[in-house]
């Protein structure tokens, strides 16, 4: 039986083969070829995460749904929540592109960057340069590239393409055996995610044990199961200081206030 990880990788090759039929990737990558030779607008993620502050930095996400959730948010406004991400003190924003199970669209992304001055990641099941081309021309500072879903030359050679288009790459993993197969891949900032991709379980441990399991100089990103100020002070505890927090945000009903709630600016510690 075909997992939901399965499915959804399925259904974004087909995606993809549609996207070529419409536009080349020869045609793509000349539409990004002229954005970095006109020197279009980049935003540092990079800089942004590795700041040195000794304060938590937050990766809002703009998640209209998911297959383990269902609709969440499915008519929120990209525009209006990443505007509400900056005045929270997010340090960059998060955006589901995959139209089929998450409910979102280039468009999302596009919003919302237009909308605040941070940086934005495009996050999808990305695994061919297609995609990487696409979210340049989308004009994504980032792009998630998940180990699970790749094989380790797979994964090097988007990285490398990342660097060379002048977008950084955020390399997700979940497992010891995901750990092994980005080593060497040069991504500079890794994704644990709490939550095994293949059977929708999370556990904040997840994280915790697998940050020793980096190289050196990789910063580890903390994701999923983030719901409370309490969730990121047993990460900071264990050396954990930056977050990537969807679904929690997406239904607060006061999003700037939740983000400060979360980073410690303010006292509110529950969302609703």
């Amino acid at each position: 039986m075909k997992s939901f990880l399965d499915k959804i990788i399925e259904t974004k090759k087909m995606e993809v083969d549609q996207l070529r039929s419409l536009v080349s990737e020869k045609e793509l990558k000349y539409v990004v070829s002229e954005m970095i030779l006109n020197k279009k607008e980049k935003r540092g993620f990079f800089a942004a995460l590795s700041e040195n502050s000794g304060e938590v930095k937050i990766i809002a996400e703009i998640k209209k749904a998911s297959p383990s959730k269902g609709n969440i948010r499915p008519d929120l406004d990209p525009a209006i929540f990443a505007s509400e991400y900056e005045k929270g003190g997010a340090s960059a924003v998060s955006v589901l592109t995959e139209k089929d199970y998450f409910l979102g669209s280039p468009d999302d992304l596009i919003k919302a960057r237009s909308a605040c001055s941070l940086p934005v990641i495009r996050k999808d099941f990305i695994f061919c340069d297609y995609q990487v081309y696409e979210a340049c021309a989308m004009q994504a500072d980032a792009v998630l590239i998940i180990a699970r879903i790749l094989e380790k030359d797979q994964i090097k050679h988007l990285c490398d393409l990342c660097f060379s288009l002048e977008i950084e790459p955020l390399v997700e993993i979940h497992s010891a055996e995901d750990a092994e197969l980005i080593k060497g891949c040069g991504a500079r900032l890794i994704l644990i995610n709490n939550r095994d991709l293949g059977t929708f379980k999370t556990s904040l441990d997840v994280a915790i044990e697998m940050k020793n399991l980096l190289e050196p100089g990789q910063i580890p990103i903390t994701a999923s199961g983030i719901n409370s100020r309490l969730d990121i002070e047993k990460n900071i505890e264990a050396g954990i200081t930056r977050f990537l927090v969807g679904e929690s945000i997406v239904r607060s009903d006061d999003r700037v206030a939740f983000i400060r709630a979360l980073r410690g600016t303010n006292r509110i510690v529950e969302n609703t």
